[in-house]
């Protein structure tokens, strides 16, 4: 069981004739040991650069990387013990899976061959790939090929497990297969492990916690419930959730309220001074559909049916932006239909227009 944490990690890169890009701005992390930390957010915020510096694969700029404690900066990627499965799989055309597996045990000249062959079966049937240890990459599925991946990073045992955006080639039904069994393999062998992704439902679902990340910097650490019940800013409201969140700009007044336009006010969770530029934030599951005597009038859209719930898009008088709701099954739209919708306002998220920042 293995501990990581980042120091003020930083990574730079320049080149003759061109600026300097900060592509990672001072990360702190500590990962418990057994912690599966998501590192979540858009192409280009750094993540997978974090990853590969943790990795020993790309140099730091400053900061420090410590496992159990001790720094391992100044070691090469073949003395830290990490454990590596790559988006593209980086598998070997020539061999077997099993020789696939096998081959970084006998590149190190560790272990003799029977205990090779022993970690090598040991792991075939920890990962379900006992029956394809005779075949070639090229045979295999997508979802084979990921898991072949993954074993040859967890045969090593490794201290520390990082996770390339494991899933962003599979289909749906694969990944949904693929992300339950990845997850109880993680439970099973309880390695430390780092997953870089950008997809919020692989991150949700899987990691014990989550770091937002957007230009080289985390924007908010915590648990799935932390992340999506109570956002740090616009960025990671609007980057968690699908549907998106409504965000609506608006003015806060005395009394409690927001205007959204002249003819469209919705009640705040708490006090705001007036007169403050705020950005109203509410999930579409947090909006609910009422009869005519209460709510905010809306006109219909768009209504997509999709048997397990539907997802409406209503146009409120005077605001620009559309306001999502999910719905429930049964419900039945047509465009240009009227309606009302009421928010909770306890479920109700308010950052400041300037900064982004969450103002409860």
């Amino acid at each position: 069981m293995t501990e990581l944490e980042l120091r003020d990690l930083r990574k730079t890169f320049s080149a003759r004739g061109r600026p300097a890009v900060d592509a990672v701005r001072g990360i702190d992390l500590a990962l418990r040991s057994g912690e599966l930390l998501g590192l979540l957010g858009p192409s280009g915020c750094g993540k997978s650069t974090t990853l590969r510096m943790i990795a020993g694969l790309e140099t730091v700029t400053g900061g420090d990387i410590l496992v159990d404690g001790s720094s391992v900066i100044a070691r090469p990627a073949q003395q830290r013990n990490i454990g590596v499965a790559f988006e593209n799989y980086a598998l070997y055309p020539p061999l077997t899976v099993a020789e696939n597996l096998a081959f970084g045990l006998r590149a190190r000249r560790r272990a003799d061959r029977g205990d090779v062959d022993r970690k090598v079966k040991e792991i075939a049937e920890r990962v379900d790939l006992t029956a394809i240890l005779d075949a070639r990459p090229a045979g295999l599925s997508s979802g084979q090929k990921q898991r072949v991946s993954l074993a040859r990073a967890l045969i090593r045992e490794p201290d520390v497990l990082l996770l390339d955006e494991p899933l962003s080639h599979l289909d749906a039904a694969q990944r949904d297969t693929t992300r339950r069994e990845l997850k109880r393999i993680q439970r099973d062998l309880g390695h430390t492990t780092i997953l870089v992704t950008h997809d919020q439902e692989e991150a949700l679902s899987l990691a014990d916690r989550i770091a937002v990340m957007r230009d080289g910097v985390i924007q908010q650490l915590g648990t799935p419930y932390e992340i999506y019940d109570s956002p740090a800013n616009v960025f990671v409201a609007d980057f968690v959730g699908e549907p998106a969140i409504n965000l609506l700009p608006g003015i806060a007044e005395a009394d409690g309220h927001a205007r959204l336009s002249p003819t469209v006010r919705i009640a705040l969770p708490m006090p705001v001074p007036a007169g403050r530029e705020v950005v109203v934030g509410i999930r579409p599951e947090d909006l609910s559909l009422t009869g005519e005597d209460g709510g905010l009038a809306a006109r219909v859209v768009a209504h997509e049916p999709l048997l397990e719930s539907g997802i409406a898009t209503l146009a409120l008088d005077g605001v620009e932006r559309p306001l999502v709701v999910l719905t429930d099954p049964e419900v039945r739209l047509a465009h240009d239909d009227r309606v009302h919708v009421t928010a909770d306002p306890h479920l109700t998220h308010v950052f400041d227009a300037e900064t982004g920042d969450s103002l409860r």
